[in-house]
């Protein structure tokens, strides 16, 4: 029988001014536009009871101030059944959940954890409630609302403390911080996951709250001023100066170098937001030497929060740190060699299955066509190989282990 390795508690220190970032090259810290000592604070919360559902509570969470009036943040929360917790003690691993554009507070995905013997809490970043939708289709605005999010970044202009950003991201650390006071929960196995624009706010808070344990964006990243879209767009329409700051202050290249906890990146190839490039580059650029940081591709996903929750390489890899279970393959290096493309990796499972994805146009990330070629997987040294086509311009290599998850290699330019 494979042995279990012990859950990673990281529950040692709480104080917001503690340097997590493992990488003394990335320069000197940058001055964060919040204070983290009060987000970092027990929130004051205010049930909603009218909207509790069986085995979900609803709930306010006092919010940053805007514009000198009160806020509050809606959540959905939610603790496993006894019988699902594992952990001795009987605490429970947790989930901080972050919704993407056109999401809210999903109670469902707070049921898909609690299932899994997580507690959960899904927060709404855009001060809505999910009462009826509205006749434009769109989740109401609720009377304590903050800023509204105004396309992308669209706001920049205004003062810092009335930006959606500031106050998304507050959101998010708030409800960390209440969630963290809950009886039942095990404050050091807590992560964090988004989707899309909940992804750029997951990067960005993981770079930011060091008392998370695990982070799994899927979908959204950092670069976007490098996109060939509406995010690159956005940033071209800003004057210079304020394009760069908005740079430092809410894309999370910012907050990368920072990092450090075990990261699970998780995307779509043909996502049409966030191209795999400049993905797999936010990937490599919050690796900081952390070996179980990993990232997985998938070429049929498409794009929504079902489908963005859907891989189950995300539940694999909560439990692998936070109940100590099996461990996804782990690349260790990649790399181009005599038109030899290479991948060393590690297993606690055998690799059964690898692939190398290749194309010869890279003049769009928007619509790459990938071609597949078959790798060689060489057990005893944990390496894989393929020869690299004459063509190619980009590669990467799939590999799956024999639970059928996939991991990915860093993106690999040539040419």
């Amino acid at each position: 029988m494979r042995r279990r390795r012990q859950p990673m508690n990281r529950h040692s220190n709480d104080s917001p001014n503690r340097n997590p970032n493992p990488n003394p090259q990335a320069g000197t810290e940058m001055r964060l536009p919040w204070n983290l000592a009060e987000l970092f604070a027990t929130p004051q919360v205010t049930a909603v009871s009218e909207m509790d559902e069986d085995d979900v509570s609803a709930l306010w969470i006092e919010g940053l101030p805007y514009q000198g009036k009160p806020t509050r943040v809606f959540a959905y929360y939610g603790l496993p059944q006894a019988s699902k917790v594992s952990a001795s003690g009987g605490k429970a691993p947790a989930m901080v959940l972050v919704h993407g554009g056109g999401g809210t507070a999903f109670k469902e995905w707070v049921r898909i954890w609690t299932h899994r013997g997580y507690a959960a809490i899904a927060m709404d970043v855009e001060g809505h409630w999910p009462t009826e939708k509205t006749e434009s289709g769109a989740w109401p605005k609720h009377a304590w609302s903050g800023p509204c999010r105004q396309g992308e970044f669209a706001d920049y202009a205004l003062p810092v403390a009335e930006q959606w950003m500031y106050h998304a991201v507050a959101a998010v650390i708030l409800s960390h911080s209440f969630l963290r006071t809950q009886d039942g929960v095990d404050p050091g196995r807590i992560g964090i996951h988004g989707i899309s624009w909940g992804g750029i706010l997951t990067g960005l808070v993981a770079g930011v709250d060091h008392r998370f344990a695990f982070a799994i964006p899927v979908y959204g990243c950092g670069y976007l001023f490098e996109a060939e879209n509406q995010y690159g767009r956005s940033f071209t329409a800003m004057p210079p100066a304020c394009a760069e700051k908005i740079k430092r202050l809410w894309d999370p290249s910012a907050y990368l170098h920072r990092i450090a906890i075990p990261t699970l990146w998780v995307h779509w190839s043909d996502d049409p937001h966030f191209p795999l490039h400049l993905f797999s580059k936010s990937y490599e650029s919050a690796r900081n030497g952390l070996k179980e940081s990993v990232m997985s591709i998938h070429l049929d996903l498409g794009h929504s929060h079902a489908k963005g929750w859907k891989p189950q390489e995300i539940y694999a890899f909560a439990d692998q740190i936070a109940l100590g279970g099996v461990k996804l393959p782990q690349v260790i290096r990649s790399y181009i060699r005599d038109r030899q493309a290479k991948v060393v990796y590690a297993c606690d499972m055998p690799v059964t299955k690898a692939e190398l994805l290749h194309t010869s146009d890279t003049s769009s990330w928007f619509d790459i066509h990938w071609q597949v070629s078959e790798a060689h997987i060489d057990p005893s040294v944990q390496e894989i190989s393929a020869a690299l086509p004459e063509n190619a311009r980009a590669c990467f290599f799939q590999m799956t282990d024999e639970r059928g998850y996939v991991v990915s290699s860093p993106i690999r330019l040539h040419g």
